[in-house]
């Protein structure tokens, strides 16, 4: 799954411009691990001007991360939310204002690669994802979390599931599947430092030819209307930053792959929802995973939405979500 994906995003990139441990408690060893995250913790200045008033930066490791909180003016809940590939916490904000307003506080963060989060290279000393964003979610609170993925974040949200399962209340996946895995081989070739640069450069060279660009936005949202009054800068500046494309891949080839057993088995509430129309994540894919899924999960789709749907269909979408909550 995970390579069929991969693929066709990559073909986007290339063509239309860069389109955008099993399940258990939470052991002595993770707890250990977590004060030890905390102690390395701080909140810093960031390496990049952001367009956000609110942005905010947290400091791990080799790693600045960037991210931005909708704070619920009476908090029932909070959301971390996780993009997906090329795009950045920015993908959420609609969603993210309409939860904020019925209560639920929301953190729209930029994986590294994107948005104006640190840009991997070969020398940085590389940290998971899902420790990154587990590391965020406790230095922001002790409470437990929901946690949001779409698209490649979804993958990142059932990874912090499966190695956090006590951090996690339940999960939101929204336009996601499974990830099967991909193969070393495949994983060492986009690695490869020159084969790394050259792809990279490539996806960089698409995002600055506005027809590319454009065409690739268009097709992501497939709504003329809405993508008339859509703020494009907002996904495409971070991708200018230099360094994205490299970085990109580097975050991609290293997605967790999906437990399904503890998935199925995770004693956790899940939503899984879709667009109807989503060019990027296949009919069978979707029908694939939720079989997996345990059978209390609620599996809706938006119709008419494509792989952007959580935007365009932002409404439609909160109300799925929020009755899922109650």
């Amino acid at each position: 799954m995970k390579k069929r994906v991969f693929c066709l995003i990559l073909s986007l990139v290339m063509l239309l411009c860069g389109s955008m441990l099993p399940a258990a408690a939470m052991t002595d060893v993770f707890e250990e691990e977590a004060e030890e995250m905390l102690e390395a913790v701080e909140v810093a200045v960031g390496a990049y001007e952001t367009p956000y008033e609110d942005s905010r930066f947290l400091a791990y490791g080799d790693y600045l991360i960037h991210f931005r909180v909708k704070e619920a003016a009476n908090p029932v809940g909070q959301i971390m939310m996780i993009h997906g590939f090329a795009l950045s916490g920015y993908c959420w904000e609609n969603l993210a204002t309409i939860l904020a307003e019925n209560g639920y506080t929301c953190v729209l963060i930029d994986l590294p690669g994107y948005g104006y989060s640190t840009r991997e290279t070969a020398a940085t000393n590389f940290i998971e994802r899902e420790e990154l964003i587990y590391t965020l979610m406790t230095y922001l609170s002790d409470d437990q979390w929901i946690v949001a993925g779409h698209s490649m974040g979804g993958f990142y949200a059932q990874g912090i599931m499966q190695n956090y399962p006590d951090a996690v209340s339940s999960l939101l996946l929204y336009g996601t599947a499974g990830n099967e895995g991909m193969g070393e081989g495949f994983k060492s070739m986009m690695t490869f430092k020159p084969i790394n640069v050259v792809m990279g450069a490539i996806m960089e060279l698409f995002v600055k030819v506005d027809f590319i660009f454009n065409m690739a936005l268009q097709m992501g949202l497939q709504d003329d209307e809405f993508y008339a009054a859509y703020d494009a800068a907002k996904v495409r500046d971070p991708l200018l930053i230099k360094g994205t494309g490299s970085g990109a891949i580097y975050c991609f080839v290293d997605v967790p792959e999906t437990d399904f057993l503890a998935l199925r088995t995770c004693g956790k509430p899940i939503f899984y929802c879709n667009g109807s129309l989503d060019n990027v994540i296949s009919v069978d894919a979707r029908v694939k995973f939720a079989a997996h899924l345990p059978s209390d999960a609620v599996n809706v789709t938006v119709e008419g939405g494509a792989h952007m749907f959580i935007e365009n269909y932002a409404q439609e979408v909160a109300d799925y979500t929020l009755d899922f909550l109650k």
